[in-house]
């Protein structure tokens, strides 16, 4: 049975029985029967924000060959890679964990989903502070436990207990040191498993390993930021924790650049006190693509990740407020945001144009990326304020459809409509300088359809270098994993014999400044050592993400398929495997127009190998 439900506006102390989405009508029905994608095949309702760039720190993301300047807020996912020079830092946040990084570290995110937060560290240092392990919830409302994985050449590092630790990678001499300054960690390898536990530090030589014990050393820049920015989080937790869930990404820059205040409609509201005159959501910063969402909102304000990835955005009392989602303690526990691209509805304004606007409160997003009806319903019952606890439990267990709805009204589209030329939006320059908005252009965008996606694809100049790089990594080619075959997992007793005693630290040297200098070699024989020359394949214990299929193949598929919209997992499988895109296995919700003849035209591929 379909049960047809009619949107209302949440109000507090005022709620439907049934969680319900703004002008959007939901039919609750079998996922079967009216979902094309499994829950399995979902984008992550997770990323990793740049938060904090520092000197010279470049980023070379998947599918794309060569590095740039990394850019506040960006949102990382599997497959990007970071360089952070010499004398250089910055911080990457994601849900639950926030790595910093410094002195020459080349560092990629292998994989990166709900539950896994996989690292490949070639070299340079780390610090990672996990504050949770634990994972979404499954379709039952059971918890599940997450994980946290660093690969090195040396071994891999599972974190076991929430903590402190922290990663050294020497190329030098092939080693890598691992300190636990809380929480506990487990090294593992070919013929290693090894425990590192609170306030200890060991180092890891060679392959096959030899192991060290060692001293921690004095602090450096990194520890010294480290410290820093955990401050600053948790002095936020006291201000926002009764309103914010802690796993919204970028919540704890809120309360630096804006005041909250309670509305009886919304509950606690942000307002921004930084913005110019005449400031709307979605009109300073540009777009760029990011597989597999597609069009991604990229803000240029510093505190611009929260308010435009996850919530809402109202007008009262001629200011912009942001509504948050549930609050923390609505479920009894915090409800995990889901992240979006971008939280607004685009708006067809004509041959050469591209009109969108914010989504208000209690209006459905509808993703113009491949998705399910779970994740569809998760992505706005995470976003959407209410207090119900019963409501929001419900509604996030329940598998409903999302029907697009072309006659829907939203209460944001007169007030800040923003349209920039097609050709400015397709190649991702900033809208702030092509931005155009005159009396006949909004009479026209009143009466304008809305759109399922825009109706352009993604230009080269979107992946190329906006700003190119001031550093890249010693080593430009991405790390090669090692292989898992034939691994020999054994314990490594800590007896004296096996794990050598602590040596003095020596000044440090090499290529990186301010990179602590190893331990001495033990006195007794260590098994021999990969020669200087011999490459360093990362070792891991979890299997990575496949490697998305690169910008241009995506682009020329996308062009050909449909063009605007994210190809979907089985259309990327077969781009990955050398074959033609083919039909979309999730259909668009409506029909939309043909592009524009302005669109540029599929470029002729590239003459390919089959495959094996």
């Amino acid at each position: 049975m379909i049960y047809r439900l009619v949107s209302k506006t949440f109000r507090r102390g005022n709620f439907p029985a049934v969680f319900t989405f703004g002008a959007a009508l939901l039919l609750a029905a079998p996922l079967h029967a009216q979902d094309y994608t499994s829950p399995g095949q979902d984008p992550p309702g997770r990323v990793a924000r740049i938060a904090l760039a520092q000197g010279n720190v470049s980023l070379e993301p998947a599918g794309v060959s060569t590095f740039s300047q990394a850019e506040l807020n960006y949102p990382l996912t599997a497959g990007d890679r970071v360089y952070v020079d010499n004398e250089s830092l910055a911080e990457l946040q994601m849900g639950g964990l926030a790595v910093r990084i410094g002195n020459g570290a080349d560092l990629t995110l292998t994989s990166l989903t709900d539950g896994v937060a996989q690292f490949g560290l070639a070299q340079g240092c780390i610090r990672v502070r996990t504050r949770d392990l634990s994972a979404p919830p499954d379709a039952s409302g059971n918890p599940q436990q997450g994980m946290v994985e660093i690969d090195t050449p040396n071994g891999t590092i599972l974190v076991q207990r929430p903590g402190d630790i922290r990663v050294d990678s020497y190329p030098q001499d092939d080693s890598t040191v691992v300190t636990v300054s809380s929480g506990s960690a487990e090294v593992t390898g070919p013929g290693l498993d090894q425990l590192v536990g609170p306030n200890q530090a060991m180092r890891f030589v060679g392959s096959p390993v030899a192991i060290q014990q060692v001293s921690p050393l004095p602090p450096d820049s990194l520890d010294s930021l480290d410290q820093q920015q955990e401050a600053a989080f948790n002095a936020s937790l006291g201000v926002r924790d009764d309103y914010v869930s802690p796993d919204m990404i970028g919540a704890a820059d809120l309360d630096g650049y804006g005041d909250w205040a309670p509305s009886p409609d919304y509950g606690e509201v942000w307002y921004p006190r930084t913005v110019a005159f005449g400031w709307a959501p979605y009109q300073n910063g540009h777009w760029t693509w990011i597989a597999p969402w597609g069009w991604t909102w990229i803000e240029a304000e510093p505190w611009g990740f929260a308010p435009f990835h996850y919530g809402r955005w109202t007008y009262i009392d001629g200011r912009w407020g942001w509504i948050p989602g549930p609050p923390p303690g609505v479920w009894g526990r915090p409800v995990r945001p889901v992240y979006s691209p971008a939280l607004v509805v685009f708006v067809g304004g004509g041959v050469g144009i591209t009109a969108w606007f914010p989504l208000g409160p209690g209006e459905a997003f509808q993703p113009w990326y491949h998705a399910s009806a779970v994740y569809v319903n998760r992505v706005n019952v995470t976003n959407i304020y209410s207090r119900n606890a019963l409501e929001v439990r419900s509604a996030y267990a329940n598998r409903t459809t999302v029907v697009f709805n072309a006659g829907a009204t939203y209460s944001n589209r007169t007030a800040a409509t923003t349209v920039v030329a097609q050709a400015d939006f397709a190649a991702g320059r900033p809208v702030a300088a092509s931005a155009r908005v005159n009396p006949a252009v909004r009479a026209q965008l009143a009466q304008a359809p809305i759109l399922p996606h825009p109706l352009v694809t993604p230009t080269a100049a979107m992946a190329a270098p906006h700003a190119p790089a001031r550093a890249i990594p010693p080593n430009p080619a991405r790390p090669v994993l090692a292989t898992r075959e034939g691994m020999v997992r054994q314990s490594v007793p800590t007896a004296p014999a096996a794990v050598q005693p602590a040596q003095p630290a020596q000044p440090a040297r090499g290529s990186f400044p301010e990179q602590r200098a190893p331990v001495p070699a033990p006195a007794r024989p260590s098994p021999p050592a990969r020669p200087p020359d011999a490459a360093r394949p990362l070792v891991t214990q979890t299997n990575p993400q496949p490697a998305q299929p690169s910008f241009a193949d995506q682009q020329r598929e996308i062009q050909r398929v449909d063009p605007g919209r994210p190809l979907g997992p089985q259309q990327v499988e077969n781009v990955r495997e050398g074959r033609p895109a083919g039909p979309a296995s999730q259909p668009e919700r409506v029909e939309h127009p043909a592009p524009a003849k302005s669109s540029p035209p599929p470029a002729k591929p590239a003459p390919r190998k089959p495959p094996v």
